[in-house]
C-alpha cells in the first residue's frame, strides 16, 4: 500500500506585534544666529564717466542762492566851474614881474577863465629860463612873492630843464628853450587871452 502522503493544514501566519512607536526626540532651543550682511561699497565712478540715465542723483550739498551784492556807486565828477578874481589875476600879473625881475624872457600870461572846468586853473604863466641855474632863481623868486602874501603852492615839480609851481587858481610853468618849444604850451591854447603885461 501506498503510503499516505502527510498533509499540512494552512496554518495562518502568527501576526506580528506592530512596532512600537519612537517618541519624537525633544528639540533643542535653537540660538538665532546673527547674520551680518557685507554692504558693498559703490565704487565711484571714473572722471568723465556718465551717469546713468533715468537715475536722478541729488546733489551733495546744496548750494546756497548768492547774495546779490550791492552795486558799487559811481563816483561823479563834478567840473570845476570857473571862480575867477582880480585877486588871481592880480597874483598871476605880480608873478610875471618876479620872473622879469630874475632876467626871464619870453613871458606870457594866459587867461583860461573859460577852460576853467575842464583844465582846473583859471591862469597860466609861461616863461623861459636860460639854463637850470636860471630856472632855480625863478622858482626862488615866485616862492618869495607868495611868502610875503602868506601863500604856498599847493605842489612843486623842479627839474632842471622845467620847473612847474601849482597855486591852484594860477599854474607858473619855467622852461628851458628846448623844452618850451617840445611842449608848446602857447599853440595848445592858441585859442586863449594873451592879457597884456607891463613889465617895464
Amino acid at each position: 500500500m501506498a503510503a499516505k502522503k502527510k498533509t499540512t493544514r494552512n496554518r495562518p501566519e502568527p501576526k506580528k506585534k506592530p512596532a512600537a512607536k519612537k517618541k519624537p526626540a525633544a528639540k533643542k532651543p535653537t540660538t538665532k544666529k546673527k547674520v551680518t550682511v557685507a554692504t558693498k561699497k559703490k565704487a565711484a565712478p571714473a572722471r568723465g564717466a556718465k551717469k546713468p540715465a533715468g537715475r536722478k542723483v541729488a546733489p551733495r550739498t546744496a548750494k546756497r542762492p548768492s547774495a546779490k551784492r550791492p552795486a558799487a556807486k559811481k563816483k561823479v565828477v563834478v567840473a570845476r566851474k570857473s571862480v575867477a578874481t582880480p585877486e588871481g589875476l592880480e597874483l598871476a600879473k605880480a608873478i610875471a614881474a618876479a620872473a622879469y625881475d630874475k632876467k626871464a624872457s619870453d613871458i606870457l600870461l594866459l587867461d583860461l577863465t573859460h577852460k576853467a572846468g575842464a583844465v582846473g586853473y583859471d591862469y597860466l604863466v609861461l616863461a623861459t629860463g636860460d639854463s637850470d641855474v636860471q630856472l632855480d632863481a625863478l622858482k626862488n623868486g615866485v616862492e618869495d612873492l607868495l611868502d610875503s602874501r602868506n601863500r604856498k603852492p599847493s605842489s612843486v615839480e623842479p627839474s632842471p630843464e622845467w620847473v612847474c609851481l601849482n597855486l591852484d587858481d594860477v599854474v607858473v610853468h619855467f622852461f628851458t628853450p628846448d623844452k618850451r618849444q617840445m611842449y608848446d604850451l602857447e599853440g595848445l591854447w592858441s585859442d586863449a587871452e594873451r592879457v597884456p603885461l607891463d613889465l617895464t
